[in-house]
């Protein structure tokens, strides 16, 4: 399989794909993904309130726990 990767500009919600010269096909399937021209910033704000508060506690006790068991003589 034969496979072309271009990155091309929109222009008035159109686009123009040029196949080179040995690019045999009668058919093709095309995938338009948008690209990012700036990375997006990612903080941990955007997970608030995504679990709840009686879990956040369950997870805080585990996490002591194994602190704990680290500290104790075998």
């Amino acid at each position: 399989m034969q496979a072309i990767r271009q990155i091309v500009d929109v222009h008035n919600h159109a686009l123009s794909v040029l196949l080179p010269d040995d690019f045999e096909a009668e058919k093709v399937e095309i995938i338009v993904l948008p690209m990012d021209d700036k990375p997006r910033k990612s903080t941990m704000a955007k997970f608030r309130g995504t679990i709840s508060k009686e879990t956040v506690q369950t997870l805080q006790k585990h996490v002591e726990q194994s602190r704990n068991e680290w500290d104790r003589n075998i």
